[in-house]
């Protein structure tokens, strides 16, 4: 199976290793986010309350703000740490979103506003809110600006809808968020901590400017590269850029200490940076499997498959071919490739030959994930399944914003750690941001 789109793959797209798209058919174009409430999403969770507990349970929604300067926020208005504050996920920034926080040794009677959400008790808990407590999220989002009669996106989007559910879902894509939607620099300076380049890690994260950036943010960077001045370089950075500016008043008092100058951020934050050049290979290996034809729901000779119901990963062997695809064909198993790290297998076979062949592109030495220089930030690796099956609902409408085009609102949900831009670029096929 080759790619036949005719759309060209953004820049943007191919920079974070999603060089193809799946379906053969045009995208419709348009553009997201022309408002927060554009693009809408609510949490579901698995239920954990109650009658008494340790930790209060909120619902947070959110409008046009970054989850962590939320979170930071919120620990100020209740005078607790931010390690008290304990949530699933984060969301995205231009939106409306709704999610559910654990607040440690708090106790709130009543609803209030902070900012551009809206903080709401609900409940009691017996520990604290994880990744584990969601399953997954719902989204309803608007594609605008998009050129054509009404009748004809409705029936291109019909036709896409149709080839996506013909091949049991998209690829399953670290989406743009997770390196950086107008500053795709993550997974750069997760690239310089596994080489073991701490200095250019931090350099990397404050100083290398991006084409969309404001000017005087690309020009505050860019004069920190060709100086080396942190005291200049702090006076220059604008005030909006809270963790640059955190680092660069560490580098002032301590100029070479740059792990210290990492260490201002979260953890959280540190371990994206490993986490996203991790993401970028493993799109990269999902590109490359599909630009040589292997589809997603098929196992081929060396292929890995997780069986949910079973617990287990199998290897797709000849003997064992012609099962292990009636069990893709039924959804009862996925495909799975790995999202690399110091303890990850590569597969055997023709599968094998296409992760090995990104690694070496790359020249990534798996055992560098142990990050000697800064074992903090070591990383295992993970598997993670090829395909992302989704069921999508969709209207067409006039556009109420501008004057001759039409909106399109979709409306799926996709289970914790997948994307909906995964879902939006094999529609759209165009840049998202």
């Amino acid at each position: 199976m080759k790619m036949t789109s005719t759309d060209t793959v953004s820049d943007i797209d191919s920079f974070v290793g999603m060089s193809v798209y799946l379906t053969a058919s045009r995208g419709i174009g348009g553009q997201i986010r022309q408002q927060p409430e554009d693009f809408v999403v609510n949490e579901i969770y698995k239920e954990h309350r109650a009658l008494d507990g340790r930790y209060q349970l909120v619902k947070v929604t959110k409008t046009n703000t970054e989850t962590h300067h939320l979170v930071r926020d919120l620990s100020r208005r209740l005078r607790i740490s931010q390690g008290r504050v304990s949530w699933a996920g984060t969301k995205d920034k231009r939106a409306i979103t709704s999610q559910r926080m654990s607040l440690d040794s708090i106790y709130l009677e009543a609803p209030f506003t902070l900012g551009n959400a809206i903080v709401e008790p609900i409940g009691r808990s017996d520990r604290p809110i994880s990744l584990g407590d969601l399953e997954g999220n719902d989204f309803s989002i608007t594609i605008r600006m998009v050129d054509g009669a009404q009748d004809d996106i409705e029936r291109a989007v019909a036709s896409i809808i149709e080839e996506i559910h013909g091949t049991r879902g998209v690829p399953n894509f670290f989406g743009i968020q997770r390196f950086g939607s107008i500053r795709p620099v993550n997974q750069l300076v997760g690239r310089a901590l596994v080489e073991g380049d701490i200095e250019q890690a931090a350099m990397m994260y404050i100083g290398k400017p991006f084409p969309d950036e404001p000017e005087d943010v690309k020009e505050a960077r860019q004069r920190i590269l060709d100086t080396n001045d942190f005291k200049e370089a702090l006076q220059r950075m604008p005030i909006r850029l809270r963790y640059e500016r955190a680092m660069l008043n560490h580098l002032v008092k301590r100029p070479n200490d740059f792990d210290g100058a990492l260490g201002v951020l979260s953890m959280n934050l540190q371990k994206l940076f490993v986490h996203s050049y991790q993401s970028y290979l493993f799109n990269k290996m999902v590109s490359s499997r599909l630009a040589r034809g292997f589809p997603l729901t098929t196992g081929f000779d060396g292929d890995r498959v997780w069986a949910p119901d079973k617990g287990r990963v199998r290897t797709v062997v000849p003997k064992n071919i012609n099962d292990v695809n009636q069990s893709l064909a039924a959804g009862r198993v996925s495909v799975q490739m790995p999202v690399p790290g110091y303890e990850t297998e590569l597969s055997d076979g023709v599968i094998g030959q296409v992760e090995q062949e990104v690694l070496m592109s790359e020249g990534v030495d798996l055992a560098a994930f142990k990050i000697e220089s800064c074992p903090r930030l070591a990383s295992k690796g993970v598997m993670r399944n090829i395909a992302l099956p989704v069921d999508i609902g969709f209207t067409v409408a006039p556009d109420e914003l501008t004057n001759d085009q039409v909106k399109v609102e979709l409306r799926f949900f996709l289970p914790k750690g997948d994307y909906a831009t995964s879902v939006l670029r094999e529609i759209m096929k165009t840049r998202l941001f």
